[in-house]
């Protein structure tokens, strides 16, 4: 078995077809049901149950798929502390991360690690929340930057920072009233004064979204909606328009010029976000890994 044989049994069974699968993988059709075959004559049993123009696993394909990974990833972790044990570090180093984190963060990071490791490079795989712990699982990365919770059962991980949830407002709309508070970032407002408004919103999937639901909920307090998106960058882009106020994470005020948007803290303690790198309990976590985690809990966020 190697890692292109187990791709193509991993994509033809999440597509279902050979022509979906062969377009995923930008091969011809024929080729693809060739090579599967030559697989299961390997094998010695068909992997997939073919009807009509779909595909599914068989029993046999379950175990080969399932094997499969196991045996690759340990390939993977093998190759991990050999490199470690290497007088000259190369090779790369797979992260995933958000569109938000890997736009804002990232460049620092990846320019500290290149001094510490320079024959090694930063591959940044950008993937909303739900895909990079997916990915994590699957062994797609050497670890993710993504949001607490996760399963205790599957995973390990290292908390790196928190995020406050702030108020982000156009800087044509009003000075909102705020007083100083606590150990919040900016000056504070009532979450109450949000009843009424109508804000640009993330699609329901996000957790900043959950987020708001909470607070809404928590406080009784009901908010239209100006526009809803599917990610930070263009709720941010929004705001900086002028269609609406939004409830974003600290951090993202990388992403506005001074003066376009104006953010405020609130008065009441909202739950903060976790961020932590994330992997899989049972992968091998590199030298070269650990240390870029430690790189990323001194970034000013």
């Amino acid at each position: 078995m190697n890692t292109k044989q187990l791709e193509y049994v991993r994509v033809l069974s999440i597509e279902g077809s050979f022509s979906k699968a062969a377009d995923t993988l930008n091969i011809t059709q024929p080729s693809l049901s060739q090579y599967i075959k030559k697989i299961e004559t390997e094998v010695g049993l068909p992997l997939f149950e073919r009807t009509g123009g779909n595909v599914r696993l068989t029993d046999a394909g379950r175990v080969y798929l399932e094997s499969g990974k196991r045996i690759l990833d340990l390939e993977h972790q093998m190759n991990a502390k050999i490199r470690d044990i290497a007088e000259n570090k190369s090779g790369s180093l797979v992260i995933g991360t958000s569109p938000f984190r890997s736009a804002g963060m990232m460049p620092e990071i990846a320019k500290r690690f290149r001094g510490l490791y320079p024959g090694m490079h930063l591959v940044i795989e950008e993937r909303e929340t739900g895909a990079l712990i997916e990915g994590t699982e699957h062994g797609e990365f050497d670890f993710c930057l993504s949001l607490l919770p996760v399963d205790e059962h599957i995973f390990a991980w290292e908390k790196v920072m928190e995020e406050e949830i702030v108020l982000a407002v156009p800087s044509s709309f009003a000075p909102l009233p705020s007083v100083k508070a606590g150990n919040r970032k900016y000056d504070a407002v009532d979450a109450k004064m949000l009843n009424g408004l109508s804000l640009v919103m993330i699609s329901e999937t996000q957790v900043m979204q959950r987020a708001l639901d909470n607070l809404c909920r928590d406080l009784d307090i009901r908010v239209g909606k100006a526009a809803v998106v599917k990610s930070l960058s263009a709720q941010v882009a929004m705001v900086r328009a002028g269609v609406g106020a939004a409830l974003v994470p600290t951090g993202i005020e990388r992403f506005c010029a001074e003066g376009e948007v104006r953010f405020y803290s609130f008065i009441q303690e909202l739950p903060r976000r976790e961020v932590a790198a994330i992997w899989r309990k049972d992968r091998y976590l590199s030298e070269a890994a650990q240390a870029l985690i430690e790189g990323i809990k001194k970034i000013n966020w």
